[in-house]
């Protein structure tokens, strides 16, 4: 390691090698399907059993777009999973899964939330290669190509293709705002501003029951935003003072949310002041593996809120305040812990 360079520098940077440009479309991929869990214990809507294979080792995957390129690794030895692009781990592919990407770090009218835009090109790179989802079948948006108009574009795209019985991801990093009178929640895009959200901005509660509109049998959402309006990445109008109370965004039916903070924290940066902490810890937790408490090969959503929320809290009392990532499980979903977000994990 480089002197003056910390673990999660390395990491962060290895990330960004990884996808090197927004990931808008690419050619699907095939080759064998490393299953290390047995396939009777896999979400059978993700691998039917007519993609399983009788390998133990994935073939070589090239998945590519106009402007970036993610290769995974065969491993020689079976011991742990097979390392890919910037050193994150290849588990088993999800063909059936979808993924909307956003991330805004320069605004129109707001100022900089500084790091969203690597946060966002990060996750994309670890829903490609550590969870395998097809290159056509992630969107990723990022700043002034997310404006309002892009994002509900992109969010009608989801319900036009993701099939019946198919997954959503869906990952927001940029700013949030609250309305200053009723408290209510909303992501800022691009073009939004603070002092007409109603007209510029999308409150959380309308993306969320767009998510549920897919034909997706789950969805799993990430926010790396706070809406309290008292700083880190949350804006409000000029001469408005922070709120103190925000109103909870519900997760609907289908929808489990994963937020980086409660409604009246602020979400923060990673120690290296790179991108968010929440997604620091995130991008870990999935793409190396981390999150598999059990050691049973998978990571749930429970094991990956589990792993991810003490550290975030952690770091966040270090640089004195509080922080607490929050998790909202869907009705329809059941337990967090019946949620696999990721399975084929070597051990």
């Amino acid at each position: 390691m480089q002197p003056g360079r910390t673990p999660s520098h390395t990491l962060r940077r290895a990330l960004k090698v990884a996808l090197v440009a927004p990931l808008i479309a690419c050619a699907s991929s095939s080759g064998e399907i490393n299953v290390a869990t047995p396939p009777g214990e896999l979400p059978a809507l993700i691998l039917p059993g007519g993609l399983l294979s009788d390998g133990t080792k994935p073939a070589q995957r090239h998945e590519r777009s106009g402007r970036s390129v993610v290769e995974t690794r065969e491993s020689s030895e079976g011991a742990a999973s097979p390392k890919a692009a910037g050193g994150l781990v290849a588990a088993s592919p999800q063909p059936t899964s979808y993924a909307l990407v956003i991330g805004i770090e320069n605004y129109r009218d707001v100022p900089a939330a500084t790091g969203a835009r690597a946060d966002a090109e990060s996750f994309a790179a670890v829903m490609q290669t550590t969870l395998g989802l097809p290159g056509e079948n992630v969107r990723v948006l990022l700043d002034d190509r997310a404006s309002r108009s892009d994002i509900n574009k992109e969010m009608r795209w989801l319900t036009a293709n993701v099939p019946a019985g198919g997954r959503v991801y869906f990952y927001y990093s940029g700013h949030g705002a609250p309305e200053p009178t009723k408290g209510i929640s909303y992501i800022v895009p691009y073009d939004g501003d603070p002092s007409y959200l109603s007209d510029t901005a999308l409150p959380m509660s309308d993306v969320i029951k767009g998510l549920e509109g897919t034909k997706a049998k789950e969805v799993v959402a990430f926010a790396d935003s706070c809406f309290s309006g008292a700083g880190g990445r949350s804006v409000l109008p000029e001469g408005t003072r922070p709120l103190v109370r925000v109103a909870k965004t519900k997760a609907a039916g289908r929808v489990s949310l994963l937020a980086a903070s409660t409604g009246a924290e602020i979400s923060g940066p990673s120690p290296d002041g790179d991108g968010g902490l929440f997604t620091h810890h995130l991008l870990e937790a999935i793409g190396t593996g981390a999150a598999d408490i059990d050691g049973d090969g998978q990571i749930s959503l429970g094991e990956l809120s589990e792993w991810v929320s003490p550290r975030v809290t952690r770091e966040a009392k270090r640089d004195n305040r509080e922080q607490h990532p929050e998790l909202t499980v869907g009705s329809k979903v059941g337990s967090a812990d019946d949620l696999i977000i990721g399975w084929g994990y070597a051990r």
